[in-house]
């Protein structure tokens, strides 16, 4: 009888053991996961749009931000994994100055909220690259990217130097 109780002992141990196990690797996911899920949040700036430059890129007068990296008042910004037609020079078409028109028409003098790359932040020539997000309500709204893509003014170009993938935004 002695050896039952030893090995029932033993058994809730083990249990009681694995249990605890389960629920600490179950919090640690699901931290893990809150972390991801705050990295890419659409809040990581917040402005208004000052500039359209062209169907992709504009100037935001920042109100907030919650990046270290960000040290002005005003930021350029390049829309991430889209392209437009170009405005100027010697690939300026007409379709480019649609593009800047649509982009000038939904943003300019606006609310943006912005999610800002995480993994290179500027391109090459000083551009913030980011998914921007109609303000609406004072909230993240419509995916600005998607819209330009679906209204016919910008490809997707998913370059890979960012932390976006244009399967998780457009679909």
């Amino acid at each position: 009888m002695n050896e039952d109780r030893r090995r029932a002992k033993h058994f809730s141990y083990d249990s009681a053991k694995t249990y605890a196990m389960r629920i600490i690797i179950s919090i640690l996911a699901l931290a893990l996961m809150l972390l991801f899920l705050a990295a890419g949040a659409p809040d990581e700036a917040y402005g208004r749009v000052s500039k359209v430059v062209d169907g992709d890129t504009f100037d935001v007068i920042l109100q907030d931000y919650n990046s270290s990296q960000i040290s002005e008042d005003v930021i350029r910004i390049r829309l991430a994994d889209i392209d437009t037609p170009e405005t100027r020079g010697p690939k300026a078409c007409e379709a480019g100055k649609n593009a800047s028109a649509y982009t000038r028409s939904w943003l300019l003098s606006n609310y943006v909220f912005l999610d800002l790359d995480d993994k290179t932040g500027i391109d090459p020539y000083g551009r913030w690259v980011a998914l921007a997000y109609l303000s609406e309500g004072g909230n993240p709204g419509r995916n600005f990217n998607k819209m330009l893509v679906d209204s016919g003014h910008a490809v997707i170009e998913d370059f890979r130097n960012n932390e976006f993938d244009p399967g998780s935004w457009w679909s």
